[in-house]
């Protein structure tokens, strides 16, 4: 038998998916392959420092939760020799989908404990905090505060719609959206700050040519009118047609900057961060995460 690799598995226990028994049959299976500790954050301050401990004791660093525990555990481990990896815990698990995972736990748990490659992707550094996938002020960030934690773990990406319903028509604020020094000032019910293509599913894009290794950030900026406006963006995304929409406008650029007045809300990866300002820039080829090594990801060809 080949010498296993050493890992740290963080496991964040309020994941909405996580049932009991869960990290048990998914310790079983990593064992297969990796020399692991298991280690229990569910206080979302705590993980960046808890996975920042564990790449002095481990080559490889698997996250287990939605995308805020990712975000926190990848921002932890920036700046080392330590891997990610990521288990899809959470309710909508963009991060996981736009790896190419599988959406099952223990499935996912056995493709890591397989065949595996290493793929680089951009990270947007904003202060303190990783930006994996997606950032969001505004209507998105309401969305994100008010999603009941109950229903998303029954109903996992379905808990966002009641909130939706309820904030598409709050706004909106004036923005001033800064991209690489450029200034653009418009009135917006959301503004997007983009690394990973979709929302919930690979269909739904917020945008054009969206990729996590181009080095590029993408503003995605939503000015909607009417309800009725909300409803012809959703077909738009769907059809992967949104920059048809006369309601939505893209930048792309490397070091992001959004004021708003009012302030806003402010969301980065699913984890809600109050209101106030958003500024980020891009950091490209900055994570090295394991994937398997047969699953292609949002993006690759």
């Amino acid at each position: 038998m080949s010498e296993r690799s050493p890992a740290v598995m963080i496991v964040n226990p309020r994941a909405g998916r996580l049932r009991a028994g869960s990290v048990d049959r998914l310790v079983a299976i990593l064992r297969e392959r990796y020399s692991l500790v298991v280690l229990e954050c569910g206080d979302l301050r705590e993980l960046a420092r808890t996975a920042r401990e564990a790449t002095g004791r481990a080559d490889t660093v698997i996250a287990v939760g939605g995308d805020g525990t990712v975000s926190r555990v990848a921002t932890g481990i920036l700046g080392t020799e330590a891997r990610l990896a990521v288990l899809p815990g959470g309710s909508t698990n963009h991060i996981a989908r736009l790896l190419g995972m599988p959406t099952s736990l223990v499935a996912a748990a056995r493709a890591l404990a397989g065949p595996t490659r290493l793929r680089r992707l951009d990270v947007g550094c904003a202060g303190q905090q990783a930006l994996l996938f997606l950032g969001g002020v505004g209507v998105d960030a309401l969305i994100v505060r008010d999603a009941p934690a109950t229903v998303k773990r029954f109903l996992a990406w379905v808990g966002y719609i009641p909130p939706g319903l309820r904030h598409l028509q709050d706004g909106p604020w004036h923005v001033q959206v800064s991209v690489d020094g450029t200034v653009v000032e418009v009135t917006a019910r959301t503004v997007l700050v983009a690394n990973g293509s979709f929302l919930v599913h690979p269909w739904f894009r917020v945008g054009r040519d969206i990729s996590p290794d181009d080095g590029l950030l993408d503003v995605c900026i939503y000015s909607p009118a009417r309800f009725v406006d909300w409803v012809t963006i959703g077909l738009w995304m769907l059809a992967g047609q949104i920059h048809r929409s006369r309601h939505v406008r893209q930048l792309r650029g490397r070091s992001v900057a959004i004021r708003t007045s009012p302030p806003a809300p402010v969301e980065i990866d699913g984890d809600y961060l109050g209101e106030g300002d958003l500024s980020i820039t891009m950091c490209p080829a900055a994570l090295t995460v394991v994937v398997p090594a047969g699953a292609r990801g949002v993006g690759e060809d």
